[in-house]
């Protein structure tokens, strides 16, 4: 069995395993492209305490 015929047998689970799939490949890039933006950045920013709750201006 191909990879072509296992997508034309079970379309749903082709589907669900591609994106699981994309996830893997994408979420490296996420993690790398917060972590150059943090560290150009610095945490936390102006309108954030510590943990990243909004400041409330009184």
């Amino acid at each position: 069995m191909n990879a072509f015929e296992f997508a034309t047998n079970s379309p749903w689970l082709a589907f669900f395993l591609a994106l699981i799939v994309a996830q893997a490949l994408v979420s490296p890039f996420r993690y790398l492209f917060r972590h150059l933006n943090i560290r150009k950045a610095g945490w936390p920013p102006d309108h954030c305490d510590a943990d990243g709750d909004l400041i409330e201006k009184d």
